[in-house]
């Protein structure tokens, strides 16, 4: 592979991953990539390539300590927006992270302290994540720009992340966001990729509970190039409310459990050449039930991801689901990412998804066709060392609770690292 063609394409995983932080096998284990998504802290680290100052490079050559700071906010635009619904939204995301790593350093079974506080805050009325049809808005069964909230101080990660066998084993516990391992490839992080959860994690068909929430994961190349992670975590966790976690967890006992299996061309492309079927489980009884407040879920998913050519990467993804906490019963992304496109760091996506409405779901809401077409156009581009800019264009045919048969949603997200 051409070295720049290839240069490009890390360089916008390892930016992908930082927006993130925190994955499962981070960047400095085995291969130089992680099992976790490009949206964990380790990798949104590593994306900062830019010459460091003193402190900084201090802090990581002579203690192991990486540190990060942005802020992302993200505008939404309708054309045609349900009746009594508001054309627009707009929130921001104040986020700190980083990663210690304390023992294992000559042996290269690292292990570490990773964490990520965020405050999120919404600019209007109504946030992006309720915007689609939590709050009068787009009237669109879905969900764009879940993680730009009003939900304010947060926990996203504090865990411990250890590895085994060179990198090709890890291990991380404490309070985990479960996109960081269940279901990721190149494009799902939404500070990074595509805006629409369509696009992301599940693809709509996966009921994930809250991002920070007490949990474990494992994940193990069992050869050069098939893999398992498995996880359990706190469904009734709250990232605003971390410590009633531990009552959650060890009193009511309610969970997220995922298995995955998948074959990659190499760890180093666990990311990009990728096949995995991912099974998933959550049980009723918290507050991630849509309509029946007592009913667990459960589903499986597939994810298939390959470069055609150095910069060219199509994919095909979705899921099938049943019980009430998945938006949708039934979900089929097709799609493509281009990577170094105008730069080396970024990158153009286009997707369309083909969605059926969570039945209980759509019974609530009196859907007559629960059958969602939605398809999302983005460039996301560096501007200098410290701007990212995302521009974004969407079209969302028979919003399943709408006024309307359909309509255009333009967003802008901008991003500036520190």
């Amino acid at each position: 592979m051409n070295t720049n063609i290839k240069s490009m394409r890390m360089s916008f995983l390892i930016g992908a991953s930082l927006a993130c932080t925190g994955s499962l096998f981070s960047p400095e284990s085995h291969a130089s990539t992680s099992f976790g998504s490009p949206n964990t802290v380790d990798n949104t680290i590593k994306e900062n390539t830019r010459k460091k100052e003193s402190w900084r490079e201090n802090l990581a050559s002579e203690h192991n300590l990486t540190l990060g700071l942005d802020y992302q906010v993200l505008g939404l635009s309708a054309s045609s927006p349900t009746a009594g619904g508001a054309d627009s939204s707009a929130a921001g995301v104040a986020r700190f992270y980083g990663s210690w790593n304390l023992i294992g350093i000559e042996s290269g079974n690292v292990g570490g302290l990773v964490w990520k506080v965020e405050h999120r805050h919404g600019y209007t009325d109504t946030a992006p994540k309720a915007y689609s049809f939590i709050e009068p808005g787009l009237g669109y069964i879905g969900m764009i720009g879940p993680a730009y909230s009003d939900q304010g101080g947060r926990l996203t990660n504090l865990y411990w992340k250890q590895q085994f066998n060179q990198g090709k084993t890890a291990l991380m516990a404490g309070y985990l966001d479960t996109s960081d391992y269940v279901d990721t490839y190149a494009l799902a992080s939404p500070w990074t990729g595509f805006t629409n959860l369509a696009f992301s994690t599940g693809a709509g068909a996966i009921g994930l509970p809250d991002d920070g929430v007490l949990g474990l994961a494992v994940g193990h190349m069992i050869n050069d190039n098939i893999y398992i992670i498995a996880g359990a975590a706190d469904a009734k966790g709250r990232s605003d409310k971390p410590l009633d976690g531990f009552d959650t967890l060890f009193n009511e006992h309610k969970l997220f459990t995922s298995f995955e299996l998948g074959w990659t061309a190499s760890q180093e492309h666990i990311y990009t050449d990728n096949l995995h079927v991912t099974l998933w489980h959550m049980d009723g009884g918290t507050q991630h039930n849509l309509t029946q407040p007592s009913e667990s879920g459960q589903g499986i998913n597939f994810s298939a991801s390959f470069f055609v050519t150095p910069q060219l990467m199509p994919f095909v993804r979705g899921g099938v689901s049943e019980g009430d906490v998945a938006l949708y019963d039934k979900s089929l992304t097709l799609g493509v990412g281009y990577f170094g496109l105008g730069g080396e760091k970024n990158n153009l996506g286009f997707a369309v998804n083909f969605s059926e409405v969570n039945q209980n779901l759509g019974k609530a809401y009196g859907v007559t066709d629960d059958k969602q077409f939605t398809s999302e156009l983005y460039y996301n581009m560096s501007l200098g060392e410290f701007v990212q800019l995302t521009p974004n264009v969407q079209y969302i045919d028979n919003p399943a609770i709408s006024t309307e048969k359909d309509t255009w949603v333009i967003g802008l997200r901008a991003r500036v690292s520190f």
